[in-house]
């Protein structure tokens, strides 16, 4: 996995988050006929518990490492329902592999990624926040979250092929 640098000054309280968290994935789930499980209360309350970026084999390795029984499918639709209830989003970095992110309740994060070295840097300026908003404004839209990837190269390298 690329190497993950935080810089984020986002510490949100898990606690202050869970109960909710809980209750709109409940209320996903019931509206498409599906329950929660154990297994997907486990998953949630390991997803809560990751900062920046993860990827579906990473948590399936830190379940599997807390001695938490959860098929490695499970965990894959568990992230699908968590993305379409706006929980967590898919941070498409490259093609090799998805990449998530809790989102529910955090300020937007947004990446620079060095392509020469896979090196992923998490950053927030409140700047690129409140022009996303604007254009929002701007195209007669409100304005609910927002995602940028930028890549780039240190001077003197160059991009892979």
């Amino acid at each position: 996995m690329a190497e993950l640098e935080d810089n984020s000054a986002n510490s949100t309280n898990e606690e202050a988050i869970l109960p909710p968290l809980c209750s709109i994935f409940r209320r996903f789930l019931k509206q498409r006929g599906l329950k929660f499980t154990a297994e997907r209360a486990k998953i949630l309350d390991a997803v809560m518990g990751k900062e920046g970026l993860f990827q579906a084999e990473e948590l399936l390795w830190e379940m599997y490492q807390a001695e938490e029984r959860v098929s490695k499918a499970t965990i894959y639709r568990t992230i699908k329902h968590l993305v379409e209830a706006g929980i967590i989003q898919e941070v498409l970095i490259d093609s090799k592999q998805s990449h998530y992110q809790l989102i529910y309740g955090q300020k937007p994060i947004d990446y620079v990624v060095n392509v020469s070295s896979d090196e992923i840097i998490e950053f927030q300026d409140d700047a690129i926040s409140d022009l996303c908003d604007a254009i929002c404004r701007a195209k007669g839209l409100e304005p609910v979250g927002h995602r940028l990837l930028i890549f780039g190269v240190k001077p003197g390298e160059q991009p892979p092929e």
